[in-house]
Parts: C-alpha cells; sequence; structure tokens
C-alpha cells in the first residue's frame, strides 16, 4: 500500500511537470506577453543549459552583434531575435567565462543580460527606450558622467552602436530607480563588453 502511494505521488508529480511544461515553453519560444522579470528568467536558464565550452562553441561563430548595427537598425530583425557574438575582436573563452559568472549575482535585475554575447533584441529595445525616455537629474547624471571615465571603454561600448544606446539606457534606469553608483554601473558595463579580446 506505501508503495503504491508513493508510485501514485511520483505519477501525479510527474504529470503536474509535464502541465506546466507544455504551459510555460511555448511561451518562452515568444517574448510576446511576458514580463521583464519572465523574460530575464528564460534568458538565465538559456545560458545555464549548456557548458561553457558549448556556448562559447555556438556564440564565438555568430556576427549578429556588429558595430554598425544602430539602435534603429534593431526594428529590422526579427522581432524574437538574438544579437550574438563578438563585434571587434574574437572571443576568447577565459574571459567569456569571467564575463558570464560576473553576471550570475544580478539574474534577478532585468536590465542586465545573463550573457553578453547573446542579447535578445527584446531586451536592447527595451534598453534603448529606457535611454529615450529617463532623463537623469543633476546628481543623478553625475554618477553617469563618473561611470564613463571608470568603465574600461570609457562608456558603455567602445563605439556609439546599438550597445552604447542601449547600455546607456540601462545605466539610466539603474542609476534612477536602483539607485546604483557610478562604481557599479561601470562594473556592470565591463562584464556586459562584447567587443571581444581578453579584457
Amino acid at each position: 500500500m506505501d508503495k503504491l502511494n508513493k508510485r501514485s505521488a511520483a505519477l501525479g508529480a510527474a504529470m503536474i511537470v509535464a502541465v506546466v511544461l507544455a504551459l510555460v515553453v511555448p511561451r518562452l519560444v515568444s517574448s510576446h506577453g511576458l514580463s521583464a522579470a519572465e523574460l530575464k528568467a528564460a534568458e538565465t536558464a538559456r545560458v545555464a543549459s549548456g557548458t561553457p565550452e558549448q556556448r562559447f562553441a555556438l556564440l564565438s561563430q555568430r556576427h549578429t552583434n556588429q558595430c554598425g548595427l544602430t539602435g534603429s537598425n534593431l526594428d529590422k530583425l526579427a522581432v524574437r531575435g538574438r544579437l550574438q557574438g563578438s563585434c571587434c575582436r574574437p572571443m576568447v573563452f577565459s574571459r567569456y567565462v569571467q564575463q558570464v559568472r560576473g553576471l550570475r549575482p544580478y539574474a534577478a535585475i532585468d536590465e542586465i543580460p545573463a550573457d553578453p554575447y547573446d542579447i535578445p533584441i527584446s531586451l536592447a529595445n527595451r534598453l534603448i527606450g529606457d535611454g529615450d525616455a529617463i532623463t537623469l537629474s543633476r546628481v543623478q547624471q553625475a554618477t553617469y558622467d563618473r561611470a564613463v571615465r571608470l568603465s574600461d571603454e570609457h562608456g558603455p561600448c567602445c563605439c556609439h552602436c546599438w550597445r552604447w544606446h542601449a547600455f546607456q539606457g540601462q545605466a539610466k534606469k539603474l542609476i534612477s530607480t536602483r539607485h546604483y553608483r557610478a562604481a557599479q554601473i561601470a562594473h556592470v558595463w565591463n562584464l556586459e563588453d562584447g567587443c571581444g579580446g581578453s579584457a
């Protein structure tokens, strides 16, 4: 009798998991209707789904992340598209692992990607929109300006591409709503660097 109850409980649990997956998986395929938190959870799960070696092998061969790609050009790509790969130099495995590990503590922050070389266009568009919509106060702008000086690229990116505008919007949002300091913004920008290379 006890074995039968355990077997029934296990079968019931398996059925519940199957139903949940049937409901959730289709929603993860499309970002339509998902909240920013749900999208971030899906991205974090996506990064965790493969080994670093597997993800590096894939992303180091992708080239949709380009220097000449501006914020307005993103609309020409598929809504469910992704910006993948490095834009300037080849990716370096040790640096890639360091960046992804460094971004893990920000898993609960919707504005920060889980992987700097695999960014959903939906996130990039949202961050660019934040940059257009948010006007920083004088004190907040001073924080932003200090972050620019502290960051490795002296700004959100090395050039004024889509990444610059997206991560500028990200910084405005983090400063104005989460009260990030300049050093925190610079640290996030350094971890998100998608230019390739070892540093």
